[in-house]
């Protein structure tokens, strides 16, 4: 019902990926239920109170958004698309800046090409200069522990950061686990960068609409320079090569991350925002 209901809606943001649903639902609760005839999802994570995501259908939509928030004060993530149909008169609309994707062209990413992409296509020589032999390959089961294991080795160069506490590690490897559980079921897609006879990267997404596949896991070894480059590069190339557009999904205020994604020259923001009633 879900998995039809987003299939239908043809949304473009991160958060309404049927896999990250499924993938996150032990850290974000997820329940779902019609209101006016409209799948509405309410989301119930540790850290924050309890929000609606926007109604995937547009019945009677005003008052959807009306019931939404007199159940629980607030929708949150909710699109540019959902933005559009809500009067700013009725509404409070404040913009979630760490929450925004970041959406480029699959073909820009995977040929490089011009001046703006000069430092990626260096730290992909350094890295194939050290690793000549290197190859990627398609994520198959059988790699499923030594990924496993250098999520871990990633997590662990990180979890002295204030952005990296230990509930983001229990719910980032619950999440690949059901991933890795449920790959085929979930239509994953992704591939991995063998060097040495070790796994030195490895990235997986999921179609996110017509056009657009969706990555929600990307981790290499914390050591190796231009690793991360090489592999989005060569996933462009290859697994995420049927999508003309590619969503790299928020950089969660972590300046780093934020930094990262701007380097690649994004074509857009994907802009979300959190709704509130105008007087609270």
């Amino acid at each position: 019902m879900i998995s039809s209901q987003l299939l239908l809606a043809q949304r473009r943001i991160s958060e309404l990926a049927l896999a990250n649903l499924f993938l996150w639902e032990e850290f974000d609760q997820p329940q779902y239920t019609f209101i006016n005839d409209n799948l509405c999802l309410l989301i119930s994570p540790p850290n924050e109170k309890p929000y609606f995501l926007e109604p995937l259908t547009q019945n009677d939509l005003l008052k959807t958004v009306d019931t939404c928030l007199q159940h629980c004060g607030k929708i949150s993530r909710a699109s540019g698309y959902l933005i559009c149909h809500v009067p700013r008169r009725k509404y409070r609309l404040s913009p979630l800046r760490s929450e925004f994707d970041y959406l480029y062209l699959t073909k820009d990413l995977a040929e490089l090409k011009g001046k703006k992409y000069d430092g990626k296509r260096n730290h992909i020589k350094r890295f194939t200069h050290r690793f000549p032999d290197y190859a990627f390959l398609r994520f198959e089961n059988k790699f499923k522990k030594e990924a496993l294991e250098l999520f871990v080795r990633w997590f662990n160069a990180r979890k002295e950061s204030r952005y990296f506490p230990k509930l983001a590690y229990v719910a980032q490897r619950n999440a690949l686990l059901k991933a890795f559980s449920n790959f085929e079921k979930l239509k994953l897609i992704g591939g991995l960068i063998l060097a040495e006879k070790a796994i030195k990267g490895f990235i997986i997404g999921s179609q996110l609409n017509a056009n657009t596949v969706s990555v929600h896991f990307l981790y290499v070894e914390p050591e190796f320079n231009g690793v991360s480059q090489t592999l989005l590069w060569k996933a462009c190339q290859d697994s995420f090569a049927a999508f003309s557009h590619i969503n790299l999904e928020q950089d969660l205020g972590i300046p780093g991350l934020r930094t990262a994604k701007l380097s690649y020259h994004p074509l857009k923001l994907e802009k979300k925002f959190e709704i509130n009633p105008l007087f609270s």
